[in-house]
This record gives structure tokens, C-alpha cells and sequence, in this order.
């Protein structure tokens, strides 16, 4: 049989208008559960105030009755005395057991007053008993009752619960069903529609349904509380406003929190080369003004054969995690890394979709440049013991010990190159293939220690490059971390003097190399930029 629903729009343009709040409440949740008795129960303490702050609460005080026919006529009017008379009202939230110690009491009502943080964490958890009358087996003052919480979207079932059987008797309840009422109490139904709770093979038959008026339930307790809060006066309104207050405080900091660390997750997942499921889909495409690096242990296969294999991955591993991490800070991207080589790169397909741009090419060179010099400063600063990834100064330990020096080179162009998902069906990544990927790794194979092998093209754009307002991307990365009065205070600066400034380095930082070729690759002119201050500088 299709039940009647009451009207929720109806309750929620009077639930603000009404001083009996709680009647209407009652009224209101007889009707959409079919149930028939409904009971309020006030949390407070020995005082017997409302509106006492929740962890406050150490009893459940039986507060209004409402029912359907003369039964519940009856008890609507003595049912408060009748529970106090025969010792069901107030229920204790816990007990002292014989050693002075506090525990949690039995009972269901209990245990739905003590989870009111539930609500505020997880959102109303209503519960639901539906075999009671199964239940009754001994003369013990409580029996376990299997339970079922509902969240607003699930159905849970919970480890057993011990019910009073003295409230279930004088009842005559065949199951009953409770929910969590903010800043009051709680509510308790004896005997919903029973065919809203029937089950075929531990599912509700009704399922539908019977969420459709659980959710009803839970909008109309949450309006009621609300409105509820509206009687309250003078210092308890205050207080009351000042829970809530403290309450969203705590919360809006714990999310903001939380999308701080979420952000920063993503832009280091990001940097290491991690795609999100539209880059992972996308189609293969042409990229003309992609830059692209690679950097390279300097005699790995030699330095490898001077460690343990333990040894070797630790120094190489706090390597990488320099690279990852620098590439995180100024926006670039690791497409991999290669054993001992690193592969970074900064294309349109990776860039910020919140930045609703597209970088410059002068600007994906400048960052790239920022990165490449701030790991091979970090690694310096790695073996000679003064980085923050390794205080107990291991690596120079190991190295000084080996008697052998860890450098690195790299090699950076910008150019063509098409990039796309790459791999199996099982195991992809998004990586670039072309002339200016290949052109940067023949850079790097005939590059110098601890700098930059960079070609003419990269170096005629850097002699012209500034950093200024509409460069917003490499000026954040670089004021974040560094000091750099004179582009603070002009607002622009070259990229050059920008760049000596912030590593410590003196004039001469290019060389202008001839004739290099390696395998194919062969270039009249390229340069090489320093990255490392010496003494001179």
C-alpha cells in the first residue's frame, strides 16, 4: 500500500513561524513514518536546562510524547509522568562501575545521545531496530538488538546494541527507529510501517521508499533544530551562537587546510610527471614552442661501481626528489626519469587550465633556466653536507669517503616536438617525441659539469628576456623564494641580471662553445650557462 507523504515545503514555512516547534516536529514525523508513538527526549544534565553545549550532556530526559488514537491522546499528556514513575526517564548516559570508573551506559537511546558528534562530522545517522520481537529470549534487563544506520545514502549495519527491555515492554514496540536532534536531543519512533521495513535477503524490499522518507525526516530535523536554537535567550542564545561560531571557525580552517594540501598534492603530482584522466585521453599533438631538458649524472657508470647498491640509490633518489621538487616550484614538469637522467619539460598541454593562458616562450625558457640552476645549487649544497634532505650530511660522508666527486650537466632546447599518451594498454604516460627533444639530450651528453648547454636559438631569446608584470608565472616562483629588491621595487629587470642576483654568480656566467657534434647531433654555435657561484663570485 503507497503511503501518503506529508507536505516538507509546508513544514519548512511554518517550522519558523511556530513557538511549539517540537509539537509540530512530532506531528510532522508521526505522519511520515507511520509510526505509533513518537517520543522527545531532552539532553541535559542534573540541571535539567535546555540548551546545554552537547559534551555537557549526561542524560537523556524524556520531554514529549505524541501518538496516534487514544493511546497516544493518553500518552501525550501523561506519558512524561509514566516513564518517570516507573524509572524510564531520565536515561543515564553513562554509569560508575565499582571501581569509581565512568563507562558507557547500555541502551540505544544512550548511545544516540552520545554520538552527537556524528552529526556535525558525518552528517544525522538515524538507526533503525527491526527485529525486536525475536529478541526477547532471557529475563535480563537488556537484550542485543542487530541495527542498521542510515546516513542520508546508505544503509549500514552495525555490530549488536543492547536495548532496555523495560521501555520496549512497556511499548510493546516491534521495532523502533531514533535520530540525533542538534542542540536538543533526540528523537525516538515505537513501531514504524512495518512494511517499510521488510527484507528479502538482508535488503529492504522498500528501500526506496523508505530513504525517500528518511531523508524527509532528516531535512525536517534539521530545520526544527535550527529553528529550535530561535528560542533560546539572553546568555544561552550567546553561548549557543558561540559553539556554532567556534564550530565553523574549526571547520572553514580544517578545509582550507585541506585544499592547501590538496593544491600543493596536485602540483607536485603534477611535476613528477603525474596526468589527470583528459590528459591521459588526449589525443597525440603538435607542439612548436614546447621546452625541453634533460639532466645527467657526470661518469655515472664510473661513480656507480664506488658505492653499494644501497648507497648509490640514496644519493641518486634525494637527486631526483631535488629535480621533482623544482620542477614543482616554477611550473615545470618531469616526463621522467631515466635511471640516472632526469627529463623535464614545460608545454601547453601541462600548463595551469586555472591560468586561462598560455605561457610565453620566452617565459617557459626563463623557468626552465630557474630550474635546472636551483637543483644543481641544491646538489652542491647536498654534498657538501648543507641541505635540509640530509642533515646527518650522508652523502658527503659517502663521497668523501669514496674519494669521488657527484655532478651533474644538462642540456635544454625548445622547438617542435609532438606530445601524446605513450605505453601499453595497462601502463601509460604522456611524453614528448621530436627534433628538440632529441636536439636537448644531445645537448646534455655534450655538456659541462654543474651548468647548462643551451643552442643559439634559446640563447638569442634570453638576451632579450625580461621578467616583468606580464611574466607572472616565473616573477611568483622567484619572489616566493628569493629576495629580489630591484625587480620588487621597478617591477621589471632583466633576465640576466635577475639571474646572477638570485644564485650569487658574477658576470662571466656565458661561454660561447664551437664545433660541438655528438652522434648526429652537430651545432657551429651553442653556450653554456653557469649555474654555480666559485669563489670569484
Amino acid at each position: 500500500m503507497k503511503l501518503e507523504l506529508p507536505d516538507i515545503d509546508r513544514f519548512e514555512r511554518i517550522v519558523f513561524k511556530k513557538k511549539n516547534i517540537l509539537d509540530l516536529l512530532l506531528s510532522f514525523s508521526l505522519k511520515l513514518m507511520q509510526a505509533r508513538q513518537a517520543g522527545l527526549l531532552l539532553g541535559t544534565n542534573k540541571t535539567y536546562l535546555k540548551f546545554l553545549p552537547p559534551d555537557k550532556w549526561d542524560r537523556g530526559v524524556m520531554h514529549k510524547f505524541n501518538g496516534k488514537g487514544a493511546a497516544g491522546f493518553f500518552l501525550k499528556y501523561f506519558g512524561t509522568f509514566i516513564v518517570k514513575y516507573k524509572g524510564l526517564s531520565p536515561v543515564r548516559l553513562y554509569k560508575n562501575t565499582q571501581f569509581g570508573e565512568k563507562k558507557h551506559s547500555d541502551g540505544i537511546i544512550s548511545f544516540v545521545l552520545r554520538k552527537h558528534k556524528d552529526f556535525y562530522e558525518k552528517g544525522i545517522k538515524i538507526l533503525i531496530i527491526d527485529n525486536i520481537r525475536d529478541m526477547f529470549h532471557d529475563s535480563g534487563n537488556y537484550s542485543n538488538a542487530s541495527i542498521y544506520s542510515y546516513n542520508g545514502d546508505t544503509f549500514k549495519f552495525l555490530p549488536d546494541l543492547e536495548i532496555n527491555n523495560a521501555i520496549v515492554k512497556q511499548f510493546k514496540a516491534k521495532n523502533i527507529v531514533s535520530a540525533y536532534i542538534p542542540d536538543y536531543g533526540a528523537i525516538v519512533f515505537n513501531t514504524i510501517d512495518e512494511d517499510l521495513l521488510k527484507k528479502k535477503k538482508g535488503k529492504f524490499v522498500q528501500e526506496f521508499q523508505l530513504k525517500k522518507r528518511l531523508n524527509m525526516l532528516i531535512s525536517a530535523i534539521e530545520m526544527t533544530s535550527l529553528a529550535y536554537i530561535g528560542l533560546a535567550k539572553g546568555r544561552q542564545a550567546a553561548h549557543i551562537i558561540w559553539r556554532k561560531e567556534k564550530s565553523l571557525r574549526k571547520t572553514a580552517l580544517q578545509l582550507k587546510n585541506k585544499e592547501i594540501q590538496l593544491n600543493a598534492q596536485k602540483e607536485y603530482l603534477r611535476a613528477v610527471g603525474a596526468v589527470n584522466e583528459k590528459q591521459l585521453n588526449m589525443e597525440a599533438v603538435n607542439i612548436t614552442d614546447g621546452v625541453y631538458a634533460f639532466m645527467d649524472m657526470v661518469g655515472s657508470a664510473t661513480i656507480r661501481k664506488e658505492f653499494s647498491p644501497r648507497d648509490y640509490f640514496y644519493i641518486l633518489n634525494l637527486c631526483h626528489q631535488i629535480a621533482a621538487n623544482n620542477a614543482n616550484r616554477y611550473s615545470c614538469r618531469v616526463d621522467n626519469f631515466i635511471g640516472d637522467s632526469v627529463f623535464m619539460q614545460n608545454a601547453s598541454p601541462f600548463d595551469e587550465e586555472k591560468a586561462n593562458f598560455s605561457l610565453g616562450t620566452h617565459e617557459r625558457i626563463m623557468l626552465m633556466v630557474f630550474v635546472l640552476s636551483s637543483i644543481f645549487n641544491e646538489i652542491h649544497l647536498l654534498k657538501i653536507g648543507q641541505h635540509d634532505m640530509d642533515k646527518a650530511g650522508r652523502v658527503k660522508e659517502l663521497i668523501d669517503k669514496a674519494q669521488i666527486n657527484i655532478s651533474f650537466r644538462a642540456g635544454m632546447e625548445i622547438g617542435t616536438a609532438l606530445i601524446g599518451p605513450l605505453g601499453s594498454r595497462k601502463r601509460k604516460i604522456v611524453t614528448a617525441i621530436g627534433k628538440a627533444v632529441n636536439n636537448a639530450s644531445r645537448l646534455e651528453s655534450s655538456g659541462i659539469q654543474d651548468g647548462i648547454h643551451i643552442s643559439e636559438t634559446i640563447m638569442n631569446i634570453l638576451k632579450d628576456a625580461y621578467i616583468t608584470k606580464d611574466t607572472g608565472i616565473i616573477r611568483q616562483s622567484i619572489c616566493e623564494t628569493n629576495d629580489v629588491g630591484e625587480l620588487k621595487n621597478s617591477g621589471s629587470l632583466s633576465f640576466f641580471d635577475c639571474y646572477r642576483q638570485v644564485f650569487g654568480l658574477g658576470k662571466n656566467i656565458i661561454t660561447q662553445r664551437s664545433n660541438i657534434s655528438y652522434k648526429e647531433f652537430l651545432k657551429d654555435t651553442t653556450y653554456w650557462i653557469k649555474c654555480i657561484p666559485d669563489s670569484d663570485d
